[in-house]
Formats: structure tokens, sequence, C-alpha cells
């Protein structure tokens, strides 16, 4: 079974160049780990593609089968701007996948995990907002990022940060605004 462990909402609309920290410690018997980037309603680009209400309902309280096979029965939010996930599987090796919800799942995009190579020790990721992209650090962001993802909705829609399934805790995560300059 699968549990949403932590949810914080955003204290200000994202913009570009905000860092959110995420440091905490997975379960040593880890199977799945999620951050997600959650959109209260629909973005005005999509509400015209919105299934009707009581679709909607039926979605959302329906179970959800990952296509790890991981399936969950705790309610996945219709809009999720940005979903980065990783899957361990038995034989040790692991991955990561990224894609993003408009009440369906939408492609993913799948890379070998590099961020999280030892699932027991505590973890700290940080994800950046850039002009088009969401760039994501493992440990700190002095070094090329290890992922990137491509917005699909618009950034300032974004409320909401959910931690899912296997976390043993959440240390910390901390908001930082406007921490990268662009020109």
């Amino acid at each position: 079974m699968s549990e949403r462990p932590f949810t914080v909402h955003f204290p200000k609309r994202p913009e570009i160049g905000d860092e959110i920290i995420v440091r905490g410690k997975l379960k040593s018997d880890a199977k799945v780990f999620s951050v997600n980037f959650i959109l209260p309603l629909p973005p005005p680009m999509l509400r015209s593609f919105a299934e009707p209400d009581s679709a909607l309902a039926s979605s959302q309280n329906s179970q959800t089968c990952h296509s790890n096979g991981h399936s969950t029965t705790a309610q996945s939010p219709p809009y999720i701007a940005y979903h980065f996930k990783t899957v361990f599987h038995d034989d040790g090796s692991s991955i990561v996948v990224q894609n993003w919800k408009n009440i369906v799942w939408q492609q993913e995009i799948r890379s070998p995990n590099l961020w999280l190579k030892d699932r027991k020790r505590p973890f700290g990721i940080i994800f950046r907002f850039h002009p088009d992209t969401i760039k994501v650090f493992a440990e700190h962001a002095h070094h090329a990022p290890e992922y990137e993802f491509e917005y699909q909705v618009p950034l300032e829609s974004i409320r909401t940060l959910e931690l899912w399934d296997d976390v043993e805790f959440v240390e910390e995560v901390t908001f930082r605004f406007r921490n990268v300059k662009y020109s």
C-alpha cells in the first residue's frame, strides 16, 4: 500500500530562480519514492480538455497502477505539474521516472538513477525552477543537474509539494526564493 506521508503548501507562487530543498530518509526496504508538484485546479491551458466533474471524481477515487507495477490505492491528485519518482527493483537496480498528470498520467521519461544509490542513507535533493525546465540536483547545486524536465504547465500554477510512498522521515523542506538570477 502506498502512503502520502508529507504535504506542504508553497508559501507563495513559485517563480524562475526559486529552489525547493528536500532532506530526509527512505525506509530501508523502499521500493518507490516520489516528489510531486501539485496544481489545485487545471491550469488555464488545460481547462478546456478537463473531464466533467463526475468523471474527475471517478478518476480520483479509482486504483492507479504505475508503470513499474506498484499499485496504489491512495488518492492521486488529478493535476500534477511534475512527478519525480525513483523506483528500486529487487535486483538492486533503480530508475528515475519523470512525468506529469492531466487527469491521466502523461508519457514517462525514464533514466538511470543517478541521485540516490543507497536508499538506507539520508538524502538531499534540490529542485530549481529555470525558464523552461525544472532542474534536479543531488545533495547540492554546485554541479550540473542530474535531471531536467521541461514545463508542461505554467510554473506559477503549482501550489503544493507532496512526498509519496516509502519515506521514513522528512528532515527538512526549504523554499529558497529567487535564489538564482537570470538576465
